[in-house]
């Protein structure tokens, strides 16, 4: 058996983007959600795993 200890997936996302939970709409601003005005966002770029 070989134990291998390197990066499986190196992926690492540079900006955000995130998902209005009420509504669903998406964008690259943390703040607000344009499209219905809630401060319910998730981050939805996230490392893969």
């Amino acid at each position: 058996m070989t134990l291998y200890n390197g990066e499986v997936d190196p992926y690492q996302p540079e900006e955000g983007y995130y998902e209005c939970l009420e509504c669903g709409a998406r964008g690259e601003s943390d703040g607000e959600c344009e499209g219905c005005g809630s401060d319910a966002l998730v981050n939805i770029a996230v490392p893969r795993e």
